[in-house]
């Protein structure tokens, strides 16, 4: 698969200067996000409308690049692949880039010459967390709500992949999707998702279609994985609808001070991923053999002084004292080439430390931050594991080669990378498991602060997982009691109970330390789910950054799992391996009484 996968790309690189027609189509329009708005260091939904005016039909290749950027791999190209559009003929072309702050620009392109290509900026308006809008069907069949930013339905993506900006949907019809639409906003609304239905224009409740079934559920407030579906049966402004009001409000920017809501150099999430990608490249680490290293120096100065000079008095030929020194410096740079040459147990390997949302229909939604390290120089492929997948360069990877970023349907990297270097980029995916990695709650007792809480963890997910639940800045530890995991003890601060103590000196670390590196990192990286619950962050995650709330009632919070990355889960290249850190939401409302039968899991 990765050998056939990077054929395509080099395929693709080659054909890239042999489009001939790219000057046929016109860029028409450029839309970003869900209403007009970015959130940096996020996939963001980018939708370019292309139009056709000439005679000929354009079926080529068409790249989205940042223009201007500062990061390395800043200039990486995605590419979709063979676009079809026709004479006379409009097509929209959907990219899922990564935008950074280091990327002012954007350009799309589908040929070489000057003519083949758009430049456009960033949208100048900023989310600080996740947009709240209603889908407007094309057809005119839905009423706008005031108060609240349409999306046109028709640009919802193929894959849910990257939709992590859309917090809140408000629907008054059934979509027109067709089946991979329809599973990409299932899989969406699974991740933690709010829908609002609102009855039809006769005061019916809607009806969907397969794939959307569950929705049918005629309960006025009801759960769909980790999504909330509320329903309201007559609605004219978001002000009406309860709940959305403060969705609405956390979605709205200030289109003339972008961003100001949120510090991005601060963001924890940030901060998280650049600190995991450091205790990865420390994970790879050459044996060498230090004692005949620092031996060979000695024997070096030896032989140069007092050794050459003793030959040079006795025999008092200045060409032998230089043959001496030049050969002994030959000599000895070739013993340190070979014993300090890096490769001793070292060997190519692709990790993965993976965030994973439980989706509650035997589906993932995962976030990988990935580092391949290679000891052969040369070309490698990295096909999507999963669907839907989306791929982004890390703006601070070592990696100095060639990279090329795939779009989907066909979505993945190809990169050249150097010998005994690593190519670090995120990968973006649902996956539909054969095992069960759901996590559901058994006794949930608030009054009102927490007192006991237990969760089963389905069957794919290691008896040997640690877990704690984290709430409004604590977290507690909970332990196996044999038929689920419950909290014992009081909570501590979550940077007390994930402290990232080693940030130095990666390198020398034991693996104990390395992989508690690794755990803090990944809850760092998962913090941007805990923003709705604790409120926005402005520092990264430290022993000051988030008051405890341990005394105040319970309200919402998450279960996390954390343990080795089943076989499941990682891609079969490049002998695949790492960690994975489960995620699942829970609230108030999942509350239980004393005498509630306990939950059974599903079965594996």
């Amino acid at each position: 698969m990765a050998s056939v996968f990077l054929h395509a790309l080099v395929f693709l690189s080659s054909l890239m200067l042999l489009v001939g027609q790219a000057s046929a189509i016109e860029v028409r329009e450029v839309r970003w996000g869900f209403n007009g708005a970015i959130k940096r260091n996020a996939f963001n939904l980018c939708s370019i409308d292309f139009i056709n005016p000439s005679r000929d039909a354009f079926n080529g290749n068409i790249e989205l690049q940042p223009a201007g950027s500062f990061g390395r791999g800043g200039d990486t190209p995605w590419t979709e692949v063979n676009v079809y559009i026709g004479p006379g003929e409009t097509r929209t072309v959907q990219f899922m880039p990564l935008v950074t702050s280091q990327a002012p620009d954007w350009r799309v392109r589908w040929g070489q010459a000057s003519t083949e290509r758009f430049d456009f900026p960033h949208s100048n308006r900023e989310i600080p967390h996740q947009v709240a809008v209603q889908f407007l069907a094309p057809q005119g069949v839905s009423s706008p709500l005031r108060g609240i930013e349409g999306f046109n339905e028709s640009d919802f993506p193929i894959g849910a992949a990257g939709t992590e900006v859309l917090g809140s949907v408000v629907l008054d019809h059934v979509p027109r999707w067709d089946e991979v639409r329809r599973r990409a906003f299932r899989d969406w609304l699974g991740r933690g998702g709010q829908l609002y239905l609102i009855h039809d224009r006769d005061g019916k409740r809607l009806n969907f279609p397969a794939g959307l079934e569950e929705l049918n559920l005629p309960a006025d407030r009801f759960r769909v994985g980790q999504g909330v579906v509320v329903r309201q049966t007559l609605a004219h402004d978001a002000g009406e609808i309860p709940g959305l009001v403060a969705a609405v409000a956390q979605s709205a920017t200030d289109a003339n001070n972008p961003g100001s809501n949120m510090n991005y150099g601060n963001d924890p999430a940030v901060a998280g991923m650049s600190q995991l990608y450091q205790t990865m490249r420390g994970m790879v680490r050459p044996d060498h053999n230090w004692a005949l290293i620092f031996f060979l120096a000695l024997i070096y100065l030896v032989v140069l002084f007092p050794g050459i000079w003793l030959v040079s008095r006795r025999r008092g030929d200045f060409r032998i004292t230089y043959a001496l020194i030049l050969g002994t410096v030959l000599v000895f740079s070739w013993f340190y080439a070979e014993v300090g040459k890096r490769g001793y147990g070292e060997s190519t390997g692709l990790r993965q430390m993976i965030v994973a949302y439980p989706l509650g229909n035997q589906r993932l939604a995962m976030r990988k931050c990935c580092s391949l390290f290679v000891t052969d120089g040369g070309g490698y492929a990295v096909p999507a594991h999963g669907e839907g997948a989306v791929f982004a360069l890390d703006s601070d990877t070592e990696f100095s080669g060639k990279a090329m970023l795939m779009d989907r349907p066909l979505a993945g990297l190809g990169a050249d990378i150097p010998p005994f270097s690593a190519c670090s980029f995120q990968e973006s995916s649902v996956l539909a498991t054969q095992r069960d990695y759901s996590i559901q709650v058994k006794t949930l007792e608030i009054d009102p602060s927490l007192k006991k809480i237990e969760v089963v963890l389905g069957a794919g997910i290691s008896s040997t997982a640690q877990v704690y639940l984290v709430a409004g800045g604590d977290a507690y530890v909970l332990h196996h009691n044999g038929t689920a995991w419950q909290n014992s003890g009081s909570a501590l601060p979550i940077s007390s109970m994930f402290p990232l103590e080693y940030t130095y000196g990666y390198r020398s670390l034991t693996p104990e330390q390395l992989d508690k590196n690794l755990l803090a990192n990944l809850v760092q990286i998962a913090s941007s789910t805990f923003i709705q619950a604790s409120g926005p962050y402005s520092a990264p995650l430290n022993a000051n950054a988030i008051p405890s709330s341990a005394t105040g009632a319970f309200e919402s919070g998450h279960i996390l799992a954390y343990c080795d990355a089943p076989a499941e889960l990682l891609p079969n290249i490049y002998s695949a391996s790492g960690k994975v850190l489960f995620v699942s939401q829970i609230d108030a409302s999942m509350a239980t009484k004393n005498d509630t039968p306990p939950v059974t899991p599903a079965a594996p």
